[in-house]
Order: C-alpha cells, then sequence, then structure tokens
C-alpha cells in the first residue's frame, strides 16, 4: 500500500510538470509524458475511455470498470495538471507584462532543450525520418510566419480551440500555449484560470466549453496517435523533433513589432512582430538575463529527463 502511494505521488508530480509545460508557450505536456516514460501509458488509457466504463463506474461493477481506465493513474495525473495550471497562469501572466524577453528566452531554453530530447528518442534515423524532421522545421517556421488571429469570446470559437489545443498538448513537440497564441486565444486562457480562483461564472461558462472541446479532441484523436506511435514511432518523434526546432523563430525574445490591433478592452496590442538581434550595450535588451533564463530552461529540461532515468524517480 505505501508502494502505491508513492506510485500515485510520482504521477501526481509529473502530471504538475506536464500541466506546467502545458501553460507555457515552450515545451508541451507530451513531450513532458514521454521523457518521463508515461506517454504511451497516458495515449493507451484515452483510448479506453469509453462512456459505457464511465457509466459502469456508478454500478455495482465500479471496481472492474476503474482498473479498465486505469483510473489510479488517470486522477493522480489529471489532479496533477490542474494545480499546476491553476498555480502557473498567475505568474505567466505578471511576468509576459514586466519581463518578456527573460520569459520568453526561458521558453527558448525549452524548446532547445525538449527537441534534443525528442531527438535522443528516435531509435534509428532513415532518409524518411530525415525528411519528416525536415517536414516539420518547415512546417513550423510557416506557422511561426502567420499573423495570430485576434481571437474571439464566441463560445463555438472557444470549443474548437479547446479541441486543437488540447490535441497540441499531448503531442511530443507542440505546445498546447503555441497554439493558442496562433488562435489568439492565450490571453482568454490565462483570463479564464484568473476568473475560476475568483469563482466567477463567466470563468467557469469558458473554461466548461474549452474543455468539452478538448475532451471531443482527445478522443477522437488518441485513437489515430496510438496507431502512429505503434507503427511509425519514429517518423512521428522526427516529425515532433522538427516542428521544435521551427519553432524556435516564432520564440525568439527579441521582437520589433510591425503591426498592431485594438483588443476588446480598447488597448492597443501587438499583432504581428519580426525577429531582430539586440544591441548587447542597451540596457533594455536584457541580454544578460536573458541568457541566465535561457541556460535555466535548457537545465531544468535536462534534469527532468535525469530524473527519469532514475529508477527511485520513474
Amino acid at each position: 500500500m505505501k508502494e502505491a502511494y508513492k506510485q500515485h505521488l510520482v504521477t501526481y508530480l509529473k502530471g504538475m510538470a506536464m500541466g506546467a509545460a502545458d501553460v507555457v508557450p515552450g515545451v508541451s505536456g507530451g513531450t513532458i509524458a514521454l521523457i518521463t516514460h508515461i506517454y504511451e501509458r497516458l495515449i493507451n488509457t484515452i483510448d479506453t475511455i469509453s462512456i459505457k466504463l464511465v457509466l459502469q463506474l456508478f454500478t455495482s461493477k465500479r471496481k472492474e470498470a476503474w482498473n479498465k481506465l486505469d483510473g489510479s493513474f488517470l486522477l493522480a495525473l489529471t489532479l496533477g495538471i490542474g494545480t499546476s495550471i491553476l498555480l502557473a497562469t498567475g505568474g505567466i501572466s505578471w511576468l509576459l507584462e514586466h519581463y518578456p524577453i527573460p520569459l520568453w528566452a526561458f521558453f527558448f531554453g525549452l524548446i532547445l532543450g525538449s527537441a534534443f530530447v525528442l531527438k535522443k528518442a528516435i531509435n534509428q534515423w532513415s532518409i524518411t525520418s530525415i525528411l519528416m524532421l525536415f517536414l516539420g522545421v518547415f512546417v513550423a517556421f510557416g506557422i511561426g510566419l502567420v499573423a495570430p488571429t485576434q481571437g474571439s469570446d464566441n463560445l463555438i470559437y472557444l470549443f474548437f480551440c479547446g479541441m486543437l489545443v488540447v490535441v497540441a498538448m499531448i503531442l511530443p513537440g507542440i505546445s498546447g500555449a503555441f497554439i493558442l497564441i496562433l488562435l489568439g486565444a492565450y490571453r482568454t486562457a490565462l483570463d479564464t484560470v484568473d476568473q475560476l480562483k475568483a469563482f466567477e461564472l463567466e470563468g467557469f461558462i469558458v473554461f466548461a466549453v474549452m474543455a468539452s472541446g478538448g475532451l471531443v479532441g482527445l478522443k477522437v484523436f488518441a485513437k489515430l496517435l496510438r496507431w502512429l506511435f505503434t507503427n511509425y514511432k519514429n517518423m512521428v518523434l522526427a516529425t515532433m523533433t522538427g516542428f521544435l526546432l521551427g519553432s524556435l523563430y516564432k520564440v525568439w525574445p527579441w521582437k520589433e513589432v510591425t503591426q498592431y490591433y485594438t483588443n476588446s478592452s480598447g488597448e492597443r496590442t501587438p499583432l504581428t512582430s519580426v525577429s531582430v538581434v539586440p544591441d548587447v550595450l542597451t540596457a533594455d535588451t536584457q541580454v544578460v538575463l536573458a541568457v541566465s533564463t535561457f541556460i535555466l530552461g535548457l537545465a531544468l529540461l535536462f534534469f527532468l529527463e535525469y530524473l527519469s532515468k532514475n529508477k527511485s524517480y520513474a
């Protein structure tokens, strides 16, 4: 029993790491799941979920249904993800407003470290895998050049945002927060979490809509992803590694805004920007601080990988 509690605690902590990754547009929760050796178990569990099994939880067959759903694992992981998201969003919002350059440098380090970790997970390189790597780079770089939409508070739009974001969250290499930025819904998501913590009705409504979209996206995509990982694992990982490398342009800390728009609050907000080389002699570029946070991002990824290799933490 004591060993079981230890395993649940470890799963909970891995969930917290996944939740923190999903909040920032630097690394996906799927990448964390992969390097902590729970990815395939997670995909299999999601694919197993059905309405029939969920309903059986309220019958005399509840224990059998719970075991089929891998309920203890899923509950501990979900609680960890939820805890981390609730704790991290306020800090991320504050840092984005006051220290954007060091924060984006931290994301840059996370992405670069994640790409290195994913590359090592590829068992065998082939011409096809190399081509998929370059395809991932070009696709991600192209997406990074696309101007983010201004988003919408329409609930139907937010439902589809939820679908896309959760699918991105479980894909190694694709950051759900990064997709939210492209969809113009990143700030909406952060505000929703703040509203939840303040017990505001609007926050609960938006969360329910986006979460419903996420559940639909998960169920639809899990079976395909399970099949891809079973049959084409190396190619999938190569593509995701390429996607990470290609997205580095989007999170480059130093930007020059080229276009603004007026948001729903009447504030002038950056819409499009281009990456620029910082002037190291100018204090505003915060080069030293940015390099420090970049190294911190790399170190955190490699430390997490080290822990995942240690049997005591697996």
